[in-house]
């Protein structure tokens, strides 16, 4: 179990990492503050699909629901900005 949420985890955050533009295309400060945005964003999220669990599971509040519907939204347009920013500096 350890080793496929390892494996979900490593994919996840490759296409999270999308988002953050090459070192030769930006400045420095540009690309830490975007590497900075992306953490948060990769934080909050996994703050707010923990904290779904815990209502879900130690509370049995259905209301757990919630949380996790947010964080699964805010991942999946992190992802889909990555792809849309990494298809236009392909071109």
């Amino acid at each position: 179990m350890e080793f496929i949420f390892e494996i979900i985890f490593e994919v996840y955050v490759e296409l999270m990492m999308f988002i953050v533009p090459e070192e030769k295309v930006t400045s420095k400060k540009y690309r830490i503050l975007t590497v900075f945005f992306a953490l948060f964003v990769l934080l909050d999220v996994f703050a707010l699909f923990i904290w779904g669990c815990v209502l879900i599971s130690d509370y049995n509040n259905k209301l757990g629901i919630i949380p996790i519907v947010i964080a699964v939204v805010i991942s999946i347009i992190q992802i889909i900005a990555g792809f849309i920013l990494h298809d236009k500096k392909s071109k």
